[in-house]
């Protein structure tokens, strides 16, 4: 449990050695809103999109998960936000004795630390949007630690029961150290064991900076202790071990030396705060300490320790029936598990052997097995933990790389038990936010071997070695998606709102502008922003993820396809590019595919062939249940929705997989068209207005004038009035194949540009 059921106190309690020191008032979270019943339930579902409000989405289930023993996240401080925190707990876990301290993961230095708890999760939009709060009492707050003169990078985190070592470079050398605390007494001590690499580079780290506090150095049975007063308390930091570190204290500034050394210099940090009549009892703690050679052994808390996440979950899966060509069977996600773990998946990738990796938005990867045909008996194991806000991952050589709004991270098993012990920093040069809607989403990768996500700063692409970045393209509204064609062409898609009208497919091109922030107009981009591959309508596609290619050769004539991810509607859509002089332009059409959830994520096996959907609930989503893995198969030959279009100035191509029966296809009656514009402007989205009077509100009506089906006998030409480009149109079609089966739907198009009249 992540709450303190002890009475909210002021303690005379310890501070770490990063840092200001501050005595400050206990954390007092608001109090947890009501959840709803029944595991991977929430409020909202069954609810109508347009009918969903704020309410519908505050849920505080997050309060009741065994997260592990430490969690990445935001943390805000009364010294400020931490925008890439890991909250590592020390101490007991759940016990009276439970602690936290918070690591800087872009700085190497740890930022605060309390005693009383570890963190308490909002329930607005799933805790999802507010940073976690510490819970119980404020020891220490971080102010002006930093190593000196050195470039910083996290390496990587080990773990070892309920150790986390960190592995930090610090110029060229390796820092390891693990944070813990002792109770001694009425002390309370946070400690931090060093082990630092042979190097020929001297080191320091400032420890705590504090303008105007005098501190002093004494020696007492031979080990340093810098002490300082700082509002009327007591702070001190002692060192054991290693001769060759060293304090020095002055100018309100303790700091940590190390000498350059043919050897690894191993020592411990102690640090307590309090009042002047207990520095005695802190001195006394030391020199037991010391006396009893306290100091830990690094290389044993760095190899793996037992598994934790114990035991495996089986489910049954359902087979679903053929609709249309597809069938879309269910990997039940196992919501009732003995960790409350929530299930909201947002990332699948597989395994050499064929299992799956499915990260979840709260923290989590899950291995799953047992995805052959029937699905009798699946098993999910909790293979990671404590990850912020993962929204995609990828198996690269059998390792998950998985994407968090810190960092990409690669997992390692280095002993095999099926869970992993090694969080490894594969690229930090994510900009993280401290915004509560900033997310990092979608890693994908190419042929290179170069990454892809998308934040709120554009696309970025990521080298094969993750030590660069750069971005590709800007302008994105909240964007929850993108794809990478095998060809290396790159799409996104942003959210409605403020400088986006509507839903939408982006072509990303470098240098590209994608219009949310405002107009950026020149000779080469006349409506300020570069147009999208296609507009959807918000009734189609109310929040939109991200975009799959189908393999070539597999699905039939849907071979080489895209696909898009409708996560508000849960839906699956096929989009058709077409191209005239240069310019792309597309249509989208829903397929007969519903998911439980909103899909996120999807990736095609390589083995069996089929498409693996891992779904998410949020805000605005028709979805039914917390989160899903599901499969998509393909059972039909032909596909009953067209496979290409393209645009004329006088009309339309339509072609579909199967033969067109005549007398429907030459039958204007068969088509219906519509089309509109939305407006570009700082306002919430958009409505839908006239093409012939932009002034007015509406859709105009596009005359057919007639339909001749062409020789192949799969396409049709619809001859209309002069068209020109516009931003939305829907083309609504009921046909018939020769074979005797029927297509229709709406196909909903943009034209950006239009070919010489078809004759």
């Amino acid at each position: 449990m992540n709450s303190c059921s002890r009475p909210a106190r002021f303690v005379a309690t310890a501070v770490f050695g990063a840092g200001l020191f501050l005595a400050l008032a206990p954390v007092s979270p608001a109090a947890t809103p009501p959840s709803p019943s029944g595991p991977g339930q929430h409020a909202a579902a069954g609810k109508e999109v347009a009918a969903q409000a704020e309410k519908d989405w505050v849920d505080a289930r997050w309060n009741q998960t065994e997260v592990g023993p430490f969690l990445a996240s935001i943390l805000k401080t009364p010294a400020g936000s931490i925008a890439k925190g890991l909250s590592v707990r020390v101490g007991d876990a759940t016990g009276t004795n439970a602690a936290t301290v918070c690591y800087d993961t872009k700085a190497g230095v740890f930022r605060g630390g309390w005693v009383g708890g570890f963190l308490k999760f909002s329930g607005s939009r799933f805790g999802l949007t507010d940073a976690p709060a510490p819970v119980g009492d404020w020891a220490f707050v971080a102010g002006g630690a930093q190593w000196e003169g050195a470039a910083v990078r996290h390496e990587a985190l080990r773990l070892h029961g309920p150790r986390v070592v960190l592995e930090t470079r610090v110029g060229g050398t390796r820092v390891s150290e693990s944070p813990w605390v002792e109770w001694a007494g009425g002390l309370v001590v946070f400690t931090r064991s060093l082990e630092i690499a042979p190097g020929e580079e001297a080191l320091t780290q400032t420890l705590v900076a504090q303008a105007g506090a005098g501190a002093t150095m004494e020696i007492i049975s031979g080990t340093s202790i810098a002490v300082f007063e700082h509002q009327g308390r007591l702070h001190a930091v002692a060192k054991i071990g290693d001769a060759g570190l060293s304090l020095a204290a002055a100018d309100g500034r303790v700091q940590l030396h190390c000498p350059p050394r043919r050897a690894p210099a191993r020592g411990k940090l102690l640090l307590w705060s309090g009042p002047r009549e207990k520095l005695g009892d802190f001195q006394k703690h030391v020199v037991a300490r010391v006396a009893a050679g306290a100091l830990d052994d690094l290389a044993a808390l760095s190899r793996p320790g037992p598994a934790r996440w114990l035991p495996a979950l089986t489910t049954v899966g359902q087979v679903g029936f053929p609709t249309d060509g597809f069938a879309v069977d269910t990997i039940p996600v196992p919501y009732a598990n003995p960790w409350k773990a929530l299930l909201f998946c947002s990332g699948v990738d597989f395994f050499r052997d064929g299992s799956a990796a499915v990260c979840t938005i709260h923290g989590d990867v899950w291995r799953v097995s047992g995805l052959d045909a029937p699905l009798r008996a699946v098993t999910w194991k909790r293979f990671a933990t404590g990850l912020f806000q993962p929204l995609g991952l990828r198996v690269v050589n059998d390792r998950v790389h998985v994407l968090g709004r810190d960092q990409i991270t690669v997992l390692h098993d280095e002993n095999g038990d099926g869970e992993a012990d090694r969080h490894e920093n594969f690229c930090n040069l994510i900009e993280t936010s401290t915004g509560g809607h900033n997310y990092v989403t979608c890693l994908e990768r190419d042929a290179a071997g170069n990454f892809y996500y998308v934040d709120p700063t554009g696309v970025q692409r990521v080298s094969p070695d993750g030590r660069t970045k750069e971005t590709l393209g800007t302008g994105f509204r909240n964007p929850n998606g993108l794809g990478v064609r095998p060809d290396g062409l790159v799409t996104a898609t942003p959210q409605q709102g403020t400088w986006t009208p509507s839903s939408a497919i982006m072509e990303v091109r470098p240098g590209g502008f994608y219009g949310f922030g405002g107009p950026k107009v020149t000779s080469e981009r006349p409506l300020g922003y570069d147009a999208p591959l296609c507009w959807l309508p918000h009734a189609f596609d109310n929040s939109s993820s991200s975009q799959v290619w189908v393999p070539a050769g597999q699905w039939g004539a849907l071979g080489g396809g895209m696909l898009h991810l409708l996560w508000g509607r849960c839906g699956l859509a096929l989009v058709l590019r077409d191209e005239v002089d240069g310019q792309a332009q597309g249509a989208a059409v829903a397929l007969p595919v519903r998911f439980l959830s909103g899909p996120m994520r999807a990736t095609f096996h390589s083995g069996d062939g089929h498409l693996y959907v891992a779904g998410s609930t949020g805000w605005q989503t028709s979805a039914a249940r917390d989160g899903s893995l599901q499969r998509v198969r393909r059972i039909a030959a032909d596909a009953r929705t067209p496979v290409a279009w393209h645009a004329h100035s006088n009309g339309l191509t339509l072609t579909f997989a199967q033969p067109l029966d005549r007398s429907a296809a030459e039958d204007a009656g068969s088509y219906s068209l519509r089309q509109w514009n939305y407006r570009y402007t700082g306002a919430y989205g958009s409505k839908d207005y006239s093409v012939s009077d932009p002034s007015k509100e509406g859709r105009d009506e596009v005359t057919v004038r007639s339909a001749k089906l062409l020789p192949d006998g799969k396409s049709v030409f619809i001859e209309t009035a002069e068209l020109r480009p516009v931003m939305q149109m829907e083309l609504k079609y009921n046909l018939q194949f020769t074979g005797g089966a029927s297509a229709s739907g709406p196909l909903y198009l943009t034209l950006n540009r239009l070919a010489a009249p078809r004759r």
